[in-house]
């Protein structure tokens, strides 16, 4: 028998994997007992899986709980061959106490905390830092099994079939959270929609433990195209069909990677924060962690311009370079029935789609922007040494970046130097009064841009400009004490340009935040300055 104590007082999301969990050791002819917390499992929720649960009052301390698990299976004469452990209040000494009574112990974990236990499982991934999360906090007999290939869902989450995406928008905060900021998005979003959304659908995923829904249950009376989803046991039809969902970042993270869908997530707990570059190897690109203390206009704009270029969010899902295919819990039990040693999640190569690319030098290699760079962009721009030479010196925050971004026209390009992002280079060519204007800029990506890559650059854009745009008129503002740049377009052929001349007015127009007091306005005149 295999006992399992699952902490089900902050929510059923550590019931519902140790559920999926329990079917895979059934299916290797194992029996399962599961001790959960007193008066918080419906029967819905695990009906349909053979397993028994015991409730387990509340206990002064971690100790008493173990002793209390121990003395109830002993009671009833249970002979336990595996014990699994699933929740942050069962610490080190929980598992201690456990462990005394010879029985192997896995433990479930995403905190990086200490653990006595055999076999430690974390999903979490953070890169090359994976391996590192659990150096010096495990005992010397302890093992692990690290990375997404881990995480436990539902059975349907393993080869979901591809669906018509004709289900609109999608909110959820997992098994409970509150519910009053998101209530007043999709609020606006159903009495004033966006242009585009004036028809779709919004689906609305209430868990057991949500919080101040009542707002929701007035909108879905007023509302038909609103629908509440509660009693769910699984989300996975609403993932496979859902034009956009907006969410907490939870154990969604998984269920959205398997099932490809376009997301855009935040934070409700430490837990769900992780780097960008993580989140993007599982394919999710779109995560603010914020995102509910942000305005709640610039919140609905945003979501309206996600759900309208969703076959673009659907694209990034795919660039993952680590596959969730649901078959975590099965690795799990394995495991813990065949004493298997440590497991490591592997990246997977993703063909990506031939691009033009020109190298400028032997380690360096220039190629146009994707979406896959949306966030290394703005975390190039943000740079304290990029900042001080814009006409908008601010830092610019995530929602409004991403509303830019899949808005924006520009050609971006990206510098890179063996293959890690050196700086980025944009232009963009425009028509006023009859006349082409081209104007751009660059920016840093790294510490280690210099002189050399600047001059590079720029010859490599007047170049692919001139072949592209050969009548337009290059137009710039330039920091007046950006040395560095005033030298470097000098040399390039820039010229002053003087208040009267057409071009000025242009750049005025172009950079209208950019003040002649700190600026010096120059341009770069073709041959010829007939609009094509």
């Amino acid at each position: 028998m295999i006992a399992i104590r699952v902490d089900t007082r902050c929510g059923l999301g550590h019931f519902m994997r140790m559920k999926w969990l329990a079917k895979a050791l059934i299916e290797q002819q194992q029996q399962v007992i599961m001790l959960v917390d007193e008066h918080t499992v419906p029967v819905r929720f695990y009906h349909d899986v053979d397993i028994e649960l015991i409730e387990v009052p509340q206990q002064p301390d971690a100790v008493s709980d173990a002793q209390f698990a121990l003395d109830m299976l002993a009671q009833r004469g249970d002979k336990v061959s595996g014990w699994v452990v699933d929740g942050y209040g069962f610490d080190v000494q929980w598992e201690t106490h456990i462990r005394q009574s010879g029985v192997p112990l896995l433990a479930m974990d995403d905190l990086a905390r200490e653990h006595v236990a055999d076999l430690v499982v974390d999903a979490k991934w953070q890169g090359s830092q994976t391996t590192l999360r659990y150096d010096g906090k495990l005992a010397g007999h302890s093992q692990t099994l690290l990375g997404p290939d881990y995480c436990i869902l539902a059975p349907e989450y393993h080869n979901p079939e591809a669906q018509v995406r004709d289900g609109g928008l999608l909110f959820s905060l997992g098994g409970g959270g509150d519910w009053r900021v998101p209530a007043k998005w999709i609020a606006r979003l159903l009495d004033a929609p966006p242009e585009g959304l004036e028809t779709t659908e919004i689906q609305v995923v209430i868990g057991p433990k949500a919080t101040s829904t009542e707002q929701l249950h007035i909108l879905a009376a007023q509302h038909p195209r609103l629908t509440l989803i509660e009693q769910a046991t699984s989300l996975a039809p609403y993932y496979q069909r859902c034009g956009l969902f907006v969410g907490a970042l939870g154990t969604s993270l998984y269920e959205l990677a398997a099932t490809q869908t376009p997301a855009l997530s935040f934070s409700l707990a430490v837990n769900q924060d992780s780097a960008l570059a993580d989140l993007e190897a599982l394919g999710h690109y779109l995560h603010i962690p914020d995102l509910l203390a942000q305005d709640t206009h610039k919140v609905i704009e945003l979501i309206a311009t996600l759900y309208h270029e969703r076959k673009r969010v659907h694209q990034l899902c795919t660039k993952a370079v680590i596959r969730v295919d649901g078959l975590g819990a099965q690795r799990i039990a394995s495991a813990l029935l065949n004493g298997t040693g440590a497991g490591l999640t592997e990246l997977r190569d993703v063909i990506e789609q031939p691009q033009i690319s020109w190298t400028l030098a032997n380690n360096l290699r220039l190629t146009a922007v994707t979406d896959a760079h949306i966030n290394r962009y703005l975390s190039a721009r943000n740079r304290s040494d990029n900042a001080w030479r814009m006409t908008i010196t601010d830092r610019i925050n995530e929602v409004d970046h991403y509303r830019w971004w899949f808005r924006q026209t520009r050609d971006s390009f990206v510098l890179l130097q063996d293959e890690e992002p050196l700086l980025y280079v944009w232009h963009q060519c425009t028509t006023i009064d009859g006349q082409a204007y081209l104007f751009g800029g660059w920016f840093a990506a790294s510490d280690a841009v210099n002189f050399v890559h600047a001059q590079l650059i720029l010859q490599w854009q007047l170049t692919h400009t001139a072949e592209v745009y050969p009548d337009a008129i290059w137009v710039a503002v330039i920091n007046k004490q950006n040395r560095f740049v005033n030298l470097l377009n000098e040399r390039a052929g820039f010229v002053a340009l003087a208040d009267n001349e057409p071009g000025h007015d242009a750049a005025r127009r172009l950079f209208p935040n950019a003040s002649p007091t700190d600026f010096n306005f120059v341009g770069k005149y073709p041959p010829r300055t007939n609009c094509e």
